[in-house]
């Protein structure tokens, strides 16, 4: 295909996506309609890439896979924040296969600052890109106009002139017959809602956003597909590839701005290996030691587990970059070396995974203690796939695969969203806190009350099942009630339609709808206050936060 004739397309498919965004998204909640928004600008980026020649790799397309889950579960979760996060990945692969497509380089095989690189060029290119894709679809126009007798692009300029002049002529027609007048607005009101312009006076505002959708669409696909014609990644002799184990690598290595020899790094890991080892003995000690251990030392077994989760994840991401940062740069001169350096690098991996396991169990012992909030849920999720990533570190360590380590940055932030998504995790903590209430612990409504609709399978049978007039029964009927009222709000607006349907939204309206007449009616005297994320977490139940529960009132 010839370059402006791409161009042209681009500008087309931009344009098409434009309005099919203002559709779908103007003044709508979002829902079903960014996953069918995501599908459609795929199909059109592998239909253009194909017609412009561009060889597509499956081993290259990959991101594909989990984008759209990540799409997907759009339409499935209700709480906000999950949506800004499935959003942000899909943002985030989408500018590693834009970046990606029309190279020969791999994204399975380059490194941590190329796919930074790979993201900041890709967001800064998309308006440049569009401006010059634009170019040269004009210069196409200029040029048909000037070979094939004027015909398409007096077609385009006849058309633009003719429809203010058309509008002009239908209003003053209008003003003249009454039943000509009726047939025009019902041509024009058919023509709105079909574009999703059912409010003129929003019109602005929706040409600003279809320009806006259409701006970066084209840069985009102008940007992914024919704009880069780079070189490919050049390989060194496979001779001076292989390392000292025989693995060979497929891209030249760089050498450290600043170098350490192995009896300074060496120096380095042993101290890391033995205070961690120390701390490693005194876990063993005390906290896996259990309770008597602990009372001996003067100390409850939940005064020692309500603290240091945090401090350890923050060690365990330092000793990561520390590890990284001392591969890089230490200059191993010989096998003995390299293996001294592979055996302390092991011993750091095993030691802070110990620490990983005592923070993880830490953090399930205050949950357990304290109850389950969004920052204590992602920071165990969190702990487990650090865990992970450690394991490609220790890949990376043995050169088992190029950019190993990159890969698993990758892989890991997948799977920590897509284990996000699969717990549904206002639901787990609503369903874990109710479940701590039923054992006769302390029911934390304040947090409750910042729950989505995701929560609402977990707190009605909380309602149903409490007794009538308890604390817990007169809270939960107030939340549903008010969940109630504002899905109400919503489907009586746009929140109805198809493009904004979500999985979990419309079952949990159906759950209350059907269950509408035993709620109580909503009082806003019964306000049981707000959550603020930062109060200590160590005194939170001592300094008056209202819950619920056998030892400590709650509601008002």
């Amino acid at each position: 295909m010839e370059r402006r004739q791409f161009a042209v397309l681009a500008v087309l498919a931009g344009l098409g996506l434009g309005m099919l965004g203002n559709l779908l998204f103007y003044n709508r909640q979002i829902g079903l309609s960014f996953p069918l928004f995501i599908v459609v600008v795929v199909v059109l980026l592998l239909v253009l890439a194909r017609a412009a020649g561009v060889a597509l790799r499956p081993r290259g397309l990959w991101p594909l896979l989990p984008g759209t889950f990540f799409a997907l579960m759009v339409a499935f979760r209700a709480d906000p924040l999950m949506t800004a996060l499935n959003v942000g990945m899909v943002l985030t692969l989408g500018a590693l296969i834009l970046h990606y497509l029309p190279l020969d380089q791999r994204l399975d095989e380059s490194s941590l600052a190329q796919h930074t690189g790979a993201l900041v060029e890709t967001t800064f290119m998309l308006i440049p890109s569009a401006v010059i894709e634009s170019v040269e679809a004009w210069a196409w126009l200029k040029e048909r106009r000037q070979q094939r007798g004027q015909v398409f692009a007096s077609v385009v300029r006849g058309g633009l002139f003719a429809l203010p002049i058309l509008a002009v002529f239908a209003f003053l027609l209008g003003s003249a017959d009454a039943v000509f007048a009726s047939y025009v607005s019902q041509t024009m009101t058919s023509i709105s809602t079909f574009f999703g312009l059912e409010n003129l006076d929003d019109s602005l505002f929706q040409g600003v956003l279809v320009i806006g959708i259409a701006t970066i669409a084209t840069g985009a696909l102008g940007y992914g597909i024919i704009q880069r014609p780079y070189p490919p990644a050049k390989a060194i002799p496979a001779a001076a590839e292989a390392d000292d184990e025989g693995v060979q690598e497929t891209v030249e290595k760089r050498k450290p701005a600043f170098k350490l020899a192995m009896l300074e790094s060496g120096i380095i890991m042993g101290a890391v290996v033995g205070l961690f080892a120390l701390f490693v003995f005194i876990q063993f000690a005390y906290f896996f030691g259990g309770r008597t251990t602990l009372e001996v030392a003067g100390l409850s077994y939940a005064q020692y587990a309500r603290r240091g989760f945090f401090e350890l994840v923050a060690v365990s991401v330092l000793t990561l970059g520390l590890s990284l940062w001392l591969e890089h740069s230490t200059v191993r001169q010989s096998q003995r070396e390299n293996r001294i350096f592979k055996g302390l690098a092991l011993a750091i991996v095993g030691l802070t995974s110990v620490m990983l396991v005592s923070a993880a169990q830490r953090m399930w012992l205050y949950e357990e203690a304290f109850g389950f909030t969004h920052l204590r849920v992602y920071t165990h999720v969190f702990m487990l796939w650090l865990g992970v990533l450690f394991g490609f570190f220790v890949l990376a360590v043995f050169r088992l695969k190029t950019q190993i380590f990159a890969l698993g940055v990758v892989l890991v932030s997948i799977g920590y969203l897509a284990t996000l998504n699969l717990m549904n995790v206002d639901h787990y903590i609503a369903e874990r806190n109710i479940a701590r209430y039923h054992d006769g612990q302390e029911l934390d409504v304040r947090f409750l009350n910042i729950l989505s609709a995701d929560a609402i399978p977990a707190i009605l049978p909380l309602y149903q099942q409490a007794e009538a007039g308890s604390e817990a029964h007169l809270w939960a009927g107030q939340w549903l009630r008010r969940q109630l009222m504002s899905l109400d709000e919503r489907y009586a607006g746009n929140g109805g339609t198809l493009f904004s349907a979500n999985a979990s939204i419309d079952g949990a309206y159906q759950q209350l709808d059907a269950v509408r007449d035993s709620l109580p009616v909503y009082d806003p005297n019964l306000y049981w206050g707000s959550y603020y994320s930062s109060y200590d977490e160590a005194s939170d139940y001592e300094s008056g936060w209202e819950t619920l529960g056998t030892s400590v009132p709650g509601g008002r």
